[in-house]
């Protein structure tokens, strides 16, 4: 989703000043973890000060954490109101995975067989209350909409997938996957963690009920900051798992019993805010309002493809998703990946194995030249 505001125009080097720890190397880790930027550091820095001279005030951390809130819910499409703020995606699946009733005969959840843990040992664990967990072998690229429509009948209660493949960058299609679910009467839940911040995502449009995201990736914060979206439309069905003052209506009134009055938002989901990390957020997130959402997509989408043609010119082995497949992350087949990995350390260049390929993530910090480079050293692995 774009922003209303007028924002800058977005030049390669605005962005570069705002990762000066990238002067020396090519980071092409986002899928791991981002790279931390200069306002996000400054935010460190500043609360740790106050901590240590005991003027750091809390309140302050609060209100980094309802505006960090706010713009998580543009990024994808949503409302403040329909944003809870957790600590990663295990737990966000854990909060949907304890609001589903013991299953009755025939029940189930339907989710791939490659999924990251954290979006499936939450429902693996649905086993021990009568649920069939029916976990989708991928073929070829990934697991298509029409394999989940295979696995899923009238029993099943929960379908789970993620926006793009942690290991391979495969993006599956959220809108038919949606309404696979629908025919179904199943819930919907995607795990957002490698698209959130990549490639763009509209949880209305694609008839998302639940989704979810980490910070520390394509967000540009740090492990501990996390989002829940709920469809506004489930919200009442919907309880926490281990409600704290933050769950209340006036959390700041809400310090102590007898009474519980929980928030008619998704806020009542929310765990205890981890300060450091929500004033770093609130930072990060700030870039994305600067340049404007719909801009940085644009400028991820343009770097992919640029990684993608260098990788064909050089004759490696990788070859590309469908275009609506296609995201920011690349698996690249190699002959012998320690020894890219090895030429990659030479040159600088950070990056991941998944799978014995080389996984390639861009985001909009990284330079066109740098992407040819790396593409280069790969060359035919």
């Amino acid at each position: 989703m774009g922003t209303a505001r007028a924002v800058p125009a977005m030049q390669a080097a605005d962005i570069r000043g705002l990762f000066p720890g990238l002067q020396d190397t090519i980071y092409l880790n986002t899928a791991s973890m981002n790279v931390g930027c200069a306002p996000a550091r400054e935010a460190y820095e500043l609360a740790v000060e106050r901590w240590s001279a005991g003027t750091f005030d809390w309140m302050d951390a609060e209100r980094a954490g309802e505006e960090a809130r706010s713009m998580f819910a543009e990024v994808v499409g949503a409302t403040a109101g329909e944003i809870a703020i957790v600590p990663a995606v295990s737990s966000a699946a854990g909060i949907v995975a304890a609001n589903l009733p013991p299953a009755k005969r025939g029940e189930n959840v339907v989710v791939a067989g490659n999924e990251f843990a954290s979006n499936y040992y939450p429902w693996l664990l649905l086993r021990n209350r009568g649920y069939e967990v029916r976990a989708v072998a991928p073929g070829g690229d990934g697991v298509t909409a029409e394999a989940f429509g295979q696995a899923a009948d009238g029993g099943t209660r929960l379908i789970a997938v993620s926006a793009v493949h942690s290991a391979n960058g495969y993006r599956a299609d959220l809108a038919a996957l949606s309404r696979v679910a629908a025919r179904s009467g199943a819930w919907f839940f995607v795990d957002a963690c490698q698209a959130a911040g990549a490639v763009p995502l509209d949880v209305v449009r694609d008839g998302v009920d639940f989704l979810a995201a980490a910070s520390h990736k394509f967000l540009l914060g740090s492990r501990g900051m996390g989002y829940l979206y709920v469809r506004s439309g489930l919200l009442d069905r919907i309880q926490p798992v281990g409600p704290g003052w933050k769950a209340a209506r006036n959390p700041a009134e809400s310090f102590y019993g007898p009474a519980m009055d929980l928030s008619p938002t998704a806020s009542k989901l929310d765990a205890s805010l981890a300060w450091f990390p929500a004033l770093a957020e609130q930072a990060a997130l700030g870039i994305f309002t600067r340049f404007g959402i719909t801009a940085l997509l644009d400028r991820n989408a343009r770097l992919a493809l640029r990684l993608e043609e260098a990788l064909v010119a050089q004759g490696s082995a990788f070859r590309p998703f469908a275009e609506q497949h296609r995201s920011t992350i690349f698996s690249v087949p190699v002959t012998d990946a320690e020894a890219v990995l090895a030429r990659f350390r030479q040159a600088n260049v950070v990056a991941s194995v998944r799978e014995g390929r080389i996984r390639l993530a861009v985001h909009f910090y990284n330079l066109e030249e740098e992407l040819d480079r790396v593409a280069g050293l790969i060359g035919r692995g």
